[in-house]
């Protein structure tokens, strides 16, 4: 797999206690996509000394800034909620595209946030072996970096609308057609074993795929240094994404359906409550 010219490009989503790692190549064929302990994973950075890695993760705490008023103003008169939470992350939010709150304060994380814990060690190895955030001040400057990625955003910055949930199979379908229509080949190949890993899968390709357009420069970064950015990978960011006419049409299905078995049962309800007053 290694190659004296190749180019690599990496994404990383945690999965479980692990990591699901994509590796692309400059021409887009997926080289990895594997699940790899932390040490296998720094292993195979050393070997193929990827140009960029993109890590499906905060890369830092929240510094407060979304909780502080003069800087709120900033952003929008009378701006109402959106506390506890990064700038990048409101950035986010705003747009429809629904994200996890990063914490203060690392005391704040609990159990159900674990997984934070094992992106901040793996950000550290990752400097640790010599690499720099690349930022929107950096990014024109060449280098071997890494970022900070959100996958769910990144699906729908390049479908333009939020797909279905990603466990799903019209979701994963989505996301396989949309990363296809852009150059990634092979993507139904490597998706074939272990059904359940699928959308772990998809996120590191996504998040690989942001990696390779990160070295051309054609994303863009949303929130403030001092927190952290999300790069997504597109250079033009819609002010709001909406579900598609499919997914609307599919969920007004799934409500008649839901009105109708719950009249089904009201009149269930009635018919047994008829006999009973019948039977006394």
């Amino acid at each position: 797999m290694k190659g004296e010219q190749t180019i690599y490009f990496m994404g990383i989503s945690i999965y479980l206690k692990e990591f699901m790692v994509a590796i692309l190549d400059g021409e887009l064929r997926i080289c990895q996509l594997t699940c790899f302990g932390a040490k296998e994973v720094v292993n195979l950075m050393e070997e193929l000394k990827p140009k960029v890695i993109a890590v499906d993760a905060p890369y830092k705490l929240s510094q407060g800034l979304m909780n502080n008023p003069t800087y709120r103003k900033t952003l929008k008169k009378g701006l109402r909620g959106h506390y506890n939470k990064r700038v990048c992350e409101y950035e986010l939010s705003k747009r429809n595209i629904q994200i996890y709150s990063t914490p203060q304060h690392i005391a704040m994380l609990r159990d159900l946030k674990e997984w934070m814990w094992s992106g901040f060690a793996l950000y550290k190895q990752i400097e640790e072996a010599s690499y720099t955030l690349i930022t929107s001040l950096s990014i024109e400057q060449p280098q071997f970096g890494f970022i900070e990625v959100f996958s769910h955003g990144a699906y729908v910055s390049l479908l333009k609308h939020i797909p279905n949930k990603k466990e799903t199979i019209i979701g994963q379908r989505e996301r396989i057609e949309v990363l296809e229509k852009w150059g990634i080949k092979g993507v139904e190949r490597w998706l074939l074993n272990k059904k359940i890993m699928r959308p772990a899968k998809l996120d590191a390709l996504v998040a690989a795929y942001t990696a390779y357009l990160t070295a051309k420069g054609e994303v863009s970064f949303v929130g403030e240094l001092v927190e952290g950015e999300i790069v997504l990978p597109t250079l033009v960011l819609k002010e709001t994404y909406t579900y598609s006419e499919a997914y609307k049409k599919q969920k007004h299905i799934k409500e008649k359906e839901r009105q109708r078995l719950q009249k089904e049962a009201i009149r269930f309800t009635q018919l047994k409550w008829e006999e009973n007053q019948l039977v006394l």
